[in-house]
């Protein structure tokens, strides 16, 4: 170091400092840049906007390959951005002519505010700073379930989960001849309502790229259909085959189809569906950001694909076609209720004092309501015991939800108290469905063996999970549970008289009391009534006899108050 520097900090730089010379950092700079400014002076390469094409194309083929969404509100597009200028910047380096440093310098500028700017909106979209406008994203309205959430006969009551409609659908590829070797089954089995029918839906998909070269002209002409009442799984030939799926290749891939013919949309989830002709389509949810530049993402549309012409139609949540069921991300849905339940009092709150914080439960279903899927989960407080506040119900077609204020056990309880019946069994429990039985909300569980496929059912009151009926089918255990919890004998607001033919009688003993099972003529409800209700000519009571009966109906049964003359 020279001592009579009186800047102090020096830096030596090459043949310099051996021989005792030194230049300080600023001279040191100015040298460099004069050399690069100098090499650059002398340079010789392709012309810029050849080196420019070439980068686009590199960019092109990874657009290609990565489908990035081209929005500001996309975190992929500053990504995608960052790496079209480094691609361009290596170009420019190895065959350019442009200057390297001021390239260099406008380059490092414009990804610093790439990275910078995004991180700042970011942050400020939190909600530390938003906490209020992230309890809002899904408005929900207080509602009674007994008016809201309908009876529904026992034959569609959903029973299958994801899990056994892909053991029970791939059962059925054996079936047709000319799919077995060349197909496989698609595992996404997107949950819908065909004609009011709640069913598990997945295509076929090519086994492998060889037999995507061999049927890839005549597609995939089939789907597997998993009713969620009966177990029943068919393979059904579609009316138009798909020429457009998820197992497909190059620009008939669904996901890069829709991607180039919607570049700057950010996607959700894509889910297979069957419209009520049989025509199958691909839906996509389209997302949006509602705070700031990157905080709170919702749904703002959805697209429809025709699986065989790829026709793509982008609808407006407000108008998707009434028979598309699946819109709204399950897993989004969960996200904004807990924000909901989380952020209403404040962001502070949902840390510091907690009062009013709630979330949702370890887990959801769906319920077959109106034509609609609904998503279901139980809410439970911020401390997590085993009860629950009530539960949300939300429409994942159109995203109106509800919520229920009814105080009950949480579904792990429940799932917990129907195996704890049958501890011997060793079955595992399915998640519960949530239905609504006599105006009581109540639990739906499926017993499953090692199988994987439901044994056996079980059904708990929700607001007393000690009360467990387990049965083999759903038809009997809703039925018992009808018996056992008809205990005032009053007439209900639909009570009526009707006079009926006895085509058939039987009666059991539950609990100590003798119930008479009868089946009338030309009548698809049982007539249920106690001995004690029905009266003692109920005991000579014989096929061909006519009744007048008075009683309270139900879906699938009629519960007999007494026998007028």
């Amino acid at each position: 170091m020279d001592s009579n520097n009186k800047g102090g900090f020096t830096i030596n730089f090459g043949s310099g400092a051996r021989r005792g010379t030194s230049k300080s950092f600023k001279d040191a700079y100015a040298d460099f840049k004069r050399k690069v400014i100098l090499r650059d002076s002398n340079r010789k390469g392709k012309n810029p906007v050849f080196v420019l094409l070439i980068a686009l194309a590199i960019m092109l083929v990874l657009f290609f390959l990565t489908l990035p969404a081209l929005n500001f509100m996309a975190p992929e597009f500053y990504t995608f951005i960052i790496t079209g200028i480094l691609v361009y910047n290596g170009l420019n380096l190895v065959a350019g002519k442009m200057p390297i440093f001021k390239t260099g310098a406008v380059s490092a500028v414009a990804i610093a505010l790439l990275v910078v700017a995004p991180a700042v909106l970011g942050f400020l979209s939190q909600p530390i700073f938003r906490a209020k406008a992230y309890s809002a994203l899904i408005p929900v309205e207080d509602a009674s379930f007994a008016d809201t959430v309908k009876e529904i006969t026992y034959d569609k009551v959903p029973v299958v989960d994801r899990e056994a409609a892909a053991i029970i659908g791939s059962r059925q590829m054996g079936s047709v001849q000319e799919v077995v070797s060349q197909f496989e089954i698609n595992d996404n089995y997107t949950q819908i309502n065909i004609r009011n029918v709640p069913v598990r839906v997945s295509p076929l998909a090519y086994s492998d790229i060889i037999k995507y070269i061999i049927n890839a002209k005549n597609g995939i002409p089939y789907y597997v259909k998993v009713d969620m009442a009966t177990q029943e799984a068919d393979l059904i030939r579609l009316v138009d085959p798909l020429k457009y799926s998820k197992s497909d290749y190059l620009m008939r891939d669904i996901y890069r189809h829709i991607r180039f013919k919607f570049p700057t949309k950010m996607f959700g989830e894509t889910n297979f569906e069957v419209d009520d002709e049989g025509r199958g389509y691909y839906i996509t949810s389209v997302l949006t950001r509602r705070i700031g530049f990157f905080g709170g993402t919702d749904v703002k549309g959805a697209i429809v694909t025709d699986g065989n012409t790829g026709e793509s139609t982008y609808y407006d949540v407000s108008e998707v076609p009434a028979w598309v069921d699946r819109v709204y991300p399950a897993d989004l849905m969960i996200q904004q209720l807990d924000y909901r339940g989380s952020y209403m009092d404040g962001f502070f709150n949902s840390i510091i004092g907690q009062k009013n914080v709630t979330q949702t439960t370890v887990g959801y279903n769906y319920v077959p309501l109106n034509d609609d899927i609904y998503l279901f989960t139980g809410v439970t407080s911020i401390r997590s015991d085993s009860s629950n506040l009530g539960f949300y119900f939300v429409n994942l077609r159109t995203k109106e939800a509800k919520f229920f204020s009814v105080p009950s056990a949480d579904e792990v309880s429940a799932m917990n108290s129907a195996t704890g019946q049958i501890q011997e069994k060793n079955y595992t429990p399915t998640f519960p469905v949530l239905l609504n039985i006599k105006d009581r909300p109540t639990y739906l569980i499926g017993l499953k063996d090692a199988s994987g496929l439901a044994k056996m059912f079980a059904l708990v009151d929700a607001e007393n999970y000690q009360q467990v009926i387990v049965g083999d089918t759903v038809q009997e255990i809703i039925r018992e549970y009808n018996l056992r919890t008809d205990t005032s004998g009053q007439p209900g607001a639909d009570a009526k008289e009707k006079v009926i033919v006895i085509e058939a009688i039987e009666s059991v003993v539950i609990d100590g009391n003798t119930i008479f099972f009868i089946k009338a003529q030309s009548d698809d409800l049982v007539y249920t009534g106690t001995a004690k209700a029905l009266g003692s000519e109920i005991i000579f009571a014989k096929v061909g006899d006519t009744l007048n009966v008075f009683g309270n109906p139900r879906e699938s049964q009629f519960d007999i108050l007494e026998i007028r003359p």
